[in-house]
């Protein structure tokens, strides 16, 4: 039986042509290649990137008209199909598929009714697709598949009858081995169903076998009989059966009961019957794919005959996946490492950016330091030598004031000389003093933490001492060389030296404690008093008269140098003056 279903081969002049490639939608040109070899060898291949969703390739069989053989009588042996009048069109992707593909068609099977006078008034049909229908290359090898379909007589319905139909659609290639047709006819209230087996006896004995033999209670339809052919199958003993070799894509055949069965309206007629099948398709075929991996591959088109039997005829096509630059590993590594390298470059070059700035900023810095220390040394110089000698002489003065004073009391003391000439002495001591507080404030060799409290505690002291105050020093004993400029220092001395001031103005205080702690981030002064306190937001309010002002002039001392000044205080309970000032 294999030479009955296989072993035709397709005509010569028949061909295969890659005829479009679509990426995405966009088509994409063709290079030329005359066999497998030559496309797997090509330099020339289409050439996808690695991005695209959907690869569609168009194949399109074609056969020479004047070279195709002419009519075929019916061959006298069961063992001959015939030359076939087209073939099915498959491919396949080399490394993506295992196997031929094909596009499969549809199979159709109708139950027709017909009136009184065998007008259609109705039918009911049922598709099968055909993409897996157990064909194993003959009916014998092949795996039979049972189907079932019902339909209800409509009114009117007086007979009935049953088809089989190759290719609704008309580019369908393959075959239809169809075998025990049965049709079942159900009335309501009649106990058993009247059976019709429609393929018992074609009447078609083994010696008189033909392909285009006329089977009993078959005619053959559609707009090519010779599709409609019978076959011999040999299990589960010899016997005819009914076959669609349908072999052209443009035309069909069918298998259509030659009587019609008696039915009554609302009669339920069922139609059974298996079948093994194989399909493709025929003409025309698109190919479609998804994304793909990188690499090369080769797509394959070939014609088969109906039964899927290779004719040796093909075409092929190579199709090289690449990937785009953007998405090269190579590239975004170089691209990699001109970036680290540009990264590199600008951080260098910020860098040294940086340190020109910051070079220049010492410069500046040390260029400041150095002006400070000439103005220190000109003020103790000259000013303050100047200050010295008028102190000295205001001193010499008031001496031979008082000496004066001895013989003229009452003259000079009601001119007030003396008083006079006493104040002169003490504002040009007092005046030395503040000199000699600016030149230490000035003078940058004093711009570290252990100086600038060294010096804080001794003004406290004299201060303290002059204004007739208990005064208590809490120090570390060890202060650090931090560096501490010389805004900072300023303002902190300035800030102590006002909370001082207002102790011995304000607060009628005995005694007063002055405290230093140092951590490494900032260094905080506290200054507490006994006196009799105030009321914090009522000096520090919108109505405060202007004896508060010193409180805002802290605040905004404070605020300058970064730091955070606290004011604890209530009437009677003393005040505490707390200020902290970053390090940094």
């Amino acid at each position: 039986m294999a030479a009955v279903w296989g072993g035709v081969v397709a005509a010569p002049a028949a061909e295969v042509t890659i005829k479009e490639v679509r990426v995405d939608g966009r088509p994409v040109a063709i290079p030329a290649a005359e066999s497998a070899a030559a496309a797997v060898s090509a330099a020339a291949a289409v050439r996808i990137p690695s991005t695209a969703r959907q690869i569609q390739v168009r194949c399109v069989a074609t056969e020479d008209d004047d070279a195709r053989p002419g009519a075929q009588t019916a061959p006298a042996s069961a063992s001959a199909l015939g030359p076939p009048q087209g073939t099915r069109l498959r491919y396949r992707l080399d490394a993506i598929d295992q196997a031929w593909r094909d596009i499969p068609g549809q199979f159709k099977a109708d139950i027709l009714f017909d009136d009184g006078s065998a007008a259609r008034i109705g039918s009911k049909e049922q598709l099968i697709d055909l993409e897996n229908s157990g064909w194993k290359g003959t009916p014998d090898t092949s795996t039979w598949q049972r189907h079932v379909f019902k339909a209800e007589a409509p009114p009117r319905a007086r007979s009935v009858l049953a088809d089989f139909i190759t290719a609704p659609n008309p580019q369908n290639v393959g075959i239809v081995a169809i075998d025990d047709v049965v049709l079942t006819i159900e009335r309501p209230g009649r106990a058993d169903p009247i059976r019709h087996e429609l393929t018992r006896d074609l009447g078609i004995a083994g010696d008189a076998f033909h392909p285009l033999a006329n089977p009993k209670g078959w005619q053959r339809l559609g707009s090519k009989s010779e599709i409609s052919q019978v076959r011999m199958r040999s299990q589960p003993q010899p016997h005819p059966i009914l076959v669609l070799v349908d072999d052209d894509p443009d035309r069909y055949g069918n298998w259509a009961t030659q009587q019609s069965f008696p039915v009554e309206p609302g009669d339920l007629v069922t139609l059974e019957w298996s079948m093994a099948a194989t399909s493709g398709r025929g003409g025309d075929v698109v190919a479609n794919y998804g994304r793909l991996e990188p690499g090369r591959y080769l797509f394959r088109a070939e014609l088969a005959q109906p039964g899927g039997e290779p004719t040796g005829i093909e075409s092929s096509l190579a199709i090289e996946v690449y990937v785009p630059v953007y998405l090269r590993r190579d590239v975004w590594a170089g691209a990699g490492i001109l970036g680290v390298a540009a990264v590199a470059t600008g951080v260098r070059a910020a860098g040294v950016r940086r340190m020109k700035r910051r070079l220049r900023e010492v410069e500046r810095e040390h260029a400041l330091e150095r002006e400070r220390a000439r103005i220190a040394r000109d003020l103790h110089d000259d000013v303050g030598a100047g200050l010295t000698e008028i102190a000295v002489q205001t001193d010499w003065l008031r001496r031979d004031v008082e000496r004066l004073a001895a013989t003229h009391t009452a003259e000079v003391q009601e001119a007030g000389i003396l008083d006079r000439a006493g104040r002169v002495c003490a504002s040009a001591v007092e005046l030395i003093r503040s000199v000699d507080a600016i030149v230490w404030a000035v003078n940058p060799e004093n711009d570290t933490l252990d100086r600038f409290v060294g010096y804080l505690t001794h003004s406290a002291e004299q201060f303290a001492r002059a204004a007739g105050i208990t005064i208590r020093l809490d120090i570390p004993d060890d202060i650090p060389a931090t560096p501490l400029s010389g805004r900072v220092r300023h303002n902190l001395l300035l800030i102590v030296r006002e909370a001082l001031n207002n102790v011995v103005k304000h607060a009628g205080a005995r005694m007063v404690r002055v405290t230093v702690n140092v951590d490494a981030r900032q260094v905080t002064i506290g200054i507490a008093d006994d006196g009799r306190g105030f009321d914090v937001a009522a000096a520090s309010g919108p109505q405060a008269d202007g004896r508060h002002a010193g409180l805002a002039n802290m605040r905004r001392r404070a605020e300058d140098i970064g730091g955070r000044l606290m004011i604890d205080s209530r009437p009677g309970g003393g005040t505490r003056v707390e200020i902290a000032a970053p390090l940094a």
